[in-house]
């Protein structure tokens, strides 16, 4: 900016600080709109940041909640999970069961005949088996020593329940090498089996005749109450209606039997509900928290949040609301408040613990659908109306980005408001310097003309 002398020569004035006033005063109205403007979209800004988040955070209890097993009206226990464990679907009966497993499921291991170490192969083929399983087909290189078998079988088949390795015995080395294969899948019938195509590879053969196996594949052998029953996988999910067993140990003859009971899981099905309310009224709390307006003490004024009236926070809550009071179609449960759970003036969502209680007791296999259930579900459908307010490019990232804009407007704003203040004061320093030297220009013509005056009235006086 441009500067002078402070006190004017001609009139005295302090002109520097006559002008700083000027454009003050002419400056403030902008400067305060701008400043308010500035202040109402940054807590705008970070409102919305807060309102994401807790949306982020309701969507992560909903998946959580958004299983079976979460509303499952039956539960299920073992009376030594180290033997056993076991789960219940909405479709099991409550009762008891003693267990005892008498033999895991095992997966086959299988050990080639002994090879010369440095012994290679020439071009060819491994086919592997479990069983009278279609084969898996290994192409080998020509030149390719043991060892580079063991990774083209442990590459070829990758993901494939088949790895490779080399066993040696160290303190007779003259012995050779085994390609040992391992399986992933147990049952009985699915040992591994190997044949060498071409190259040489015969030599590599697993079969009844050839090579060896180091432990068969077999059955899971279990009682249930007396009953012997078998399967080839240590997760046994067809044995009874509703239970899914999975095996972990034999059972010895100290222990006994491993008792396991279903009963009704109402005290689960009662967390996994409050568990949902409390996590929807902690989103309400945010929201409302966001739009209040809050009465200033002793005074009739009034302060409102920084989405107090907010377009994107009523449709987010007029659509949450629509989805909880959704009837759902079919037999069952039909809406929350068939559970005993109805909406506060607040819009927070209240049990009725008694009415909870007797819903459950009547009905609680149809709260699997009604929360759960694909698409249709009450979870996967507050779910799929949060992600539109979430997601990349959503409701909130684009209202935000707005905002953004509106900053960078902002101080756009106010580079050419400071410019046109300084071009303002330039043109009063001007003004005021010119009308100074005029004044001055006066005085001293003024004085001249007083002292011609006064010499005049001398000389007169003499005579």
């Amino acid at each position: 900016m441009a500067t002078i002398t402070s006190t004017g020569l001609g009139t005295g004035l302090n002109i520097n600080e006559l002008v700083s006033s000027l454009v003050s005063a002419q400056s403030a109205p902008k400067t305060a709109q701008l400043d308010r403007l500035k202040s109402t979209t940054n807590s705008s800004i970070s409102a919305y940041g807060k309102l994401k988040s807790a949306l982020e955070t309701f969507s992560t209890s909903l998946k959580e909640l958004n299983s079976a097993s979460a509303f499952s009206g039956f539960k299920a226990s073992s009376s030594n999970e180290a033997i056993a464990t076991v789960t219940a679907s909405n479709s099991a009966v409550a009762g008891t069961y003693q267990l005892k497993v008498t033999q895991l499921a095992s997966a086959s291991r299988a050990s080639s005949a002994a090879l010369p170490v440095g012994d290679s192969f020439s071009a060819g083929s491994l086919k592997i088996s479990l069983g009278g399983a279609e084969p898996l087909t290994v192409d080998i290189a020509d030149g390719s020593s043991l060892q580079d078998v063991r990774n083209a079988i442990n590459t070829q088949l990758k993901g494939k329940g088949i790895s490779a390795n080399i066993m040696s015995n160290p303190g007779s080395p003259e012995e050779g090498a085994r390609l040992v294969l391992t399986s992933t899948e147990t049952g009985a019938g699915k040992d591994i089996q190997v044949e060498g195509l071409g190259g040489g590879l015969d030599a590599l053969n697993v079969n009844e005749k050839q090579g060896s196996y180091l432990s068969r594949a077999a059955n899971a052998e279990f009682e249930l109450d007396g009953v012997k029953l078998s399967s080839p996988s240590n997760k046994v999910d067809s044995a009874v209606s509703g239970l899914t067993f999975e095996l972990k140990k034999v059972t010895s003859e100290t222990e006994g039997a491993t008792t396991v009971g279903i009963s009704a899981n109402q005290e689960g099905l009662t967390a996994s509900l409050q568990k949902f309310v409390d996590a929807y009224n902690s989103l309400v709390s945010v929201t409302n928290s966001l739009t209040k307006v809050t009465a200033t003490e002793g005074s009739t004024e009034t302060s409102a949040a920084a989405l107090t009236g907010n377009s994107i926070v009523r449709g987010l809550t007029n659509t949450l609301r629509s989805e909880l009071n959704k009837v759902a179609e079919g037999a069952g449960v039909g809406s929350l408040y068939d559970l005993g759970i109805s909406t506060s003036r607040t819009g927070t969502l209240e049990i009725d613990k008694t009415r909870m209680t007797e819903a459950l007791e009547k009905n609680a296999d149809g709260l699997v659908d009604f929360f759960t259930k694909k698409d249709t579900g009450l979870i996967s459908r507050l779910d799929k109306q949060i992600t539109e307010y979430t997601k990349y490019n959503g409701i909130i990232q684009t209202e935000t980005s707005t905002l953004n804009n509106t900053l960078s407007d902002i101080s756009k704003q106010r580079e050419a408001h400071a410019a046109r203040m300084a071009t303002l004061e330039t043109s009063l320093l001007n003004k005021f310097n010119n009308m100074d030297g005029l004044v001055a220009q006066l005085n001293g013509t003024g004085n001249s003309l007083l002292s011609s005056l006064e010499s005049l009235n001398n000389s007169l006086s003499k005579k």
